[in-house]
């Protein structure tokens, strides 16, 4: 049986594993970057390092196998991300590759991007929904009630601590993912305008339990 559990700094390399692992719409992209450590520097390890409060972690007996992390109050943690987590991130990887750095591929130049133009949730689900999250599971952990189980714990841990309501976004091509946060009772998010960009469907729910 896997157990969720807290996160602890010793599970930071497994949220990197996870996080390139599942990259390409719940699939593996590890094909896809010669830096496989970027989409876990965007989608895990901030949230992991400054709020562990609110990372969880779900194990078996092989390992980690999944994490559910997030920011309890969005419009605060994107800013304090811009102080301490980008600025040695853009360093890092600059947006021209140095003479003699290697080739990157097209995934690594375009997760490069979102370091150095962060991204941010829209005003109008933060709004409404102030908590965000990001939930991954490998592939031997799916199909098990345990995608339910992490993220209601994690709804649960974020409630205790104040939480009113959580968004998240995921890729239109991940239509497992779309149909299991129907499943859990998610609310699909509009925008007040046309023109807001289609690349992302947003979620958010202030209760699991209706």
């Amino acid at each position: 049986m896997a157990i969720i559990r807290s996160y602890t700094s010793t599970d930071l390399g497994s949220l990197y594993a996870i996080a390139v692992a599942t990259g390409d719409s719940g699939s593996d992209a590890s094909r896809e970057f010669r830096y496989l450590e970027l989409l876990g520097h965007v989608y895990a390890a901030p949230y992991a390092i400054f709020e562990p409060e609110l990372a969880l972690v779900i194990e078996d007996q092989h390992g980690v196998a999944g994490y559910c992390v997030g920011a309890l109050q969005t419009r605060a943690f994107e800013p304090l991300l811009n102080l301490r987590w980008w600025p040695a991130l853009q360093k890092r990887y600059p947006l021209c590759p140095l003479s003699g750095s290697g080739w990157r591929s097209a995934a690594d130049d375009a997760i490069i991007q979102l370091i150095h133009h962060p991204p941010r949730s829209p005003y109008w689900p933060a709004e409404d929904y102030p908590s965000h999250l990001h939930i991954n599971l490998l592939p031997r952990l799916k199909g098990q009630g345990h995608g339910r189980r992490l993220l209601t714990a994690w709804h649960e841990r974020s409630r205790a601590m104040g939480s009113t309501g959580f968004h998240l976004g995921v890729d239109p091509r991940n239509t497992l993912a779309i149909g299991f946060y129907q499943a859990m009772g998610l609310d699909r998010l509009l925008p007040a305008t046309t023109t807001a960009p289609d690349d992302v469907i947003w979620f958010g729910a202030r209760d699991l339990h209706r």
